[in-house]
Order: C-alpha cells, then structure tokens, then sequence
C-alpha cells in the first residue's frame, strides 16, 4: 500500500494546504497520514463560549482527528512542539520528521512551501524541517511543497503582520508570496465537498463556524478546485508526474 505522509505546522494546515490531494489519494486506497508539529493551543477561538472551557490544544487535536477522518487519512501524529515556538534551526524539529519517515517509509511527502503560504514563522520552521529530514532519508520519497496563487493569501498575511505574528520585518514582502506556476497542479474537483468539509471541522478556528468566513469571499472555492504544488528537486518530473495521476488522473505538470 503506498503512503502519503502531510507535515503540518497547526490544525488546519492540512485542509487547506493538499486537504484535497489526501482525499484522493485515500480514495485510490493510499494510506494517508498527517504529522503536525503542535496542537494549534495559541490560535484565537471561535467557538461558543461554554466550549472553551476545553482547553485549545485539546480542542483542536480532536477537530484535526475529525479532519482527517472526513479526508480518509488515518489518525493524526502530534510531534509535540508548542504553537509559535517553531524555529528552523531547531535540531529537533528535522529529527522527528526523519523518524516519521524511517518509519512510515511514505511515498510522498507533502509540505507547506518556502513562502509559508502567507510567511508564518511557524510555517516556514516547518517547511525548513522537512526539506531537511527528506535530503537525509536513506530512502527518499517524493516530496512536494503546496503552492497557492500569488496574492491569494495576502489578506492573512495582513491580519497576522497587523498582530505581530510575522515578526518585524517579515521574512516575505506580500508580493514575494504564491506561486504562478508550479510543477504540478491536481484538480480536486470531485473532492470539494470532502475538503470544504475538513476545513469545516476545524470549527473552532472559524467565526461563526463557517469555513467561508475565515476568507475574505471567492478564497475558499479557489481552494477548492485545484491545489498546486512546486517539486522541491527544484524541476517537474514525468516520475512524479506518473506518481500523481495514479490517484488524480487529472494531475498536470507545467512541462507536460
């Protein structure tokens, strides 16, 4: 059985980032496997009043268990860091990765991109990470990075340099994020509902639990069409190309 292995930073992530590639890929009979760094505990809550007196990290360790079921993965794996603490030159962080893979031997590797979708030190900890722990494997997988049009995630960037998650400066300027043309691209189409569905159960992350609100409108559905990808050999390749289309037949590749 071949494996998919999703490294995430937070409890969402994995929706929004390849929620639909894991939800055809399972459908193909792929076991899917989602490993995020923390339990998401210093995020801002949307959720009802009397919920919160479930602790954050608790709370959304079992949304991100409901997501995965909805997108057919397995239960997730915490690898134990604590929200905002993520640095990339923590030795640790790549060493639990390389664990991941000694022991799930996956196939294909799935990551948050250089850019961090929108430049969240967390995110781009998290990238660093698994680059590493990839270019060290014995046996390496495939490993790809989502890649989201440019300017599609401005809007969160902007709430999260205007609350000084970003740091300051930034590591990105709002116009060095997303991708115009990645390696590949995978319509998920057929899967929207599932992914719109993954992102919804992570309910206490989104105002009014609605999963098209976080987003100002016409985010999400973009989301829910096609998700992109860059190789991070650096180069689209037919191999991989083939490795795709085995679960989306409608995967493309800028060099096909």
């Amino acid at each position: 059985m071949p494996t998919l292995l999703a490294v995430t930073p937070h409890p969402d992530d994995e929706a929004y980032g390849f929620g639909g590639t894991i939800a055809l890929a399972s459908a193909a009979g792929w076991r899917c496997v989602v490993a995020c760094a923390t339990r998401g505990e210093g995020g801002e809550r949307h959720d009802r009043w009397w919920s919160r007196w479930v602790p954050t990290g608790r709370k959304r360790g079992a949304e991100l268990a409901a997501a995965c079921g909805t997108l057919g993965a397995v239960a997730p794996r915490f690898l134990g860091f604590r929200d905002g603490t993520l640095r990339a030159g923590d030795p640790e962080g790549p060493a639990r990765v390389a664990e991941l893979l000694t022991e799930l031997e996956p196939d294909l590797v799935l990551a948050l991109g250089a850019d961090g979708a929108y430049g969240h030190p967390d995110h781009l900890a998290v990238y660093a990470w698994t680059r590493e722990a990839v270019a060290g494997a014995r046996t390496k997988p495939v490993l790809l990075f989502a890649a989201f049009p440019p300017g599609l995630m401005r809007p969160q960037y902007e709430l999260c340099r205007a609350a000084g998650v970003l740091g300051e400066p930034p590591a990105f300027e709002p116009e060095q994020l997303g991708v115009a043309h990645p390696h590949y691209v995978v319509s998920i189409a057929r899967v929207a509902g599932t992914k719109l569905a993954a992102i919804a159960a992570h309910r206490s992350q989104l105002p009014g639990g609605d999963p098209l609100r976080l987003f100002p409108a016409g985010v999400v559905s973009q989301l829910t069409e096609r998700e992109g990808f860059v190789d991070a050999s650096g180069n689209a390749s037919p191999q991989t190309l083939t490795l795709l289309q085995s679960f989306a037949p409608g995967a493309e590749s800028s060099e096909s």
